[in-house]
C-alpha cells in the first residue's frame, strides 16, 4: 500500500470539511493507521465514513491490509499546527529540541510558534510566559491531568 495514495484520497475527500487528516502510517504487514482530527473532536461516524472511503478505493482482493481509522488520541504528539488550535487555554507538555521539558497552559499560537504559561521560581508558585518557535519544538502533546482546577485554588 502506498501512503501517499491514501493521503491523497483522504485529504481530497476532507477538503473544505471541519475534519482533517493528521497522518497516515503504513507499517509492516500492511497495517494502516489513519489519524483524523477536528477542532471539535472526531466521532465514530466520521471514522466509519473514512474507512468506507478507503475500502472503496483500495481493493482488499488485490492487496490485503488491516485498516484502523481514529483520532490521534491524547498520547500522540501534535503533527500539524491546526491540532494546537483546540488546546489554546488548555495544558500541554513540550519537549524542546534542547531537551528541556515544559508543561503549561497554551496561551496563544501563530504560524511560527506558541506562547505557553509555565510555573517558575523555586516553589513553582510564579508564572512566566515562554515563547517557542515551532522549529524549537521536538514534540508537543496534550497534558493528561487528573487534578481538578479547583485543587489549585485551595491554597
Amino acid at each position: 500500500m502506498n501512503k501517499n495514495d491514501i493521503e491523497f484520497v483522504v485529504s481530497s475527500y476532507l477538503e473544505g470539511k471541519l475534519t482533517f487528516l493528521v497522518e497516515v502510517e503504513v507499517r509492516k504487514g500492511n497495517v494502516i493507521d489513519v489519524y483524523l482530527d477536528s477542532d471539535k473532536g472526531v466521532d465514530i461516524s466520521e471514522c466509519v465514513e473514512i474507512t468506507r472511503l478507503i475500502e472503496s478505493k483500495f481493493d482488499r482482493d488485490k492487496e490485503d491490509y488491516e485498516l484502523r481509522v481514529s483520532s490521534p488520541g491524547l498520547e500522540r504528539p501534535f503533527k500539524l499546527l491546526r491540532q494546537y488550535n483546540k488546546y489554546v487555554g488548555r495544558e500541554i507538555k513540550i519537549l524542546a529540541n534542547d531537551n528541556r521539558k515544559m508543561e503549561g497552559e497554551l496561551k496563544t499560537l501563530s504560524e511560527s510558534g506558541i506562547e505557553i504559561l509555565i510555573k517558575a521560581g523555586k516553589k513553582g508558585s510564579d508564572l512566566k510566559t515562554e515563547k517557542l518557535l515551532f522549529s524549537d519544538i521536538k514534540e508537543a502533546m496534550p497534558l493528561i491531568s487528573f487534578k481538578s482546577k479547583l485543587d489549585n485554588n485551595k491554597n
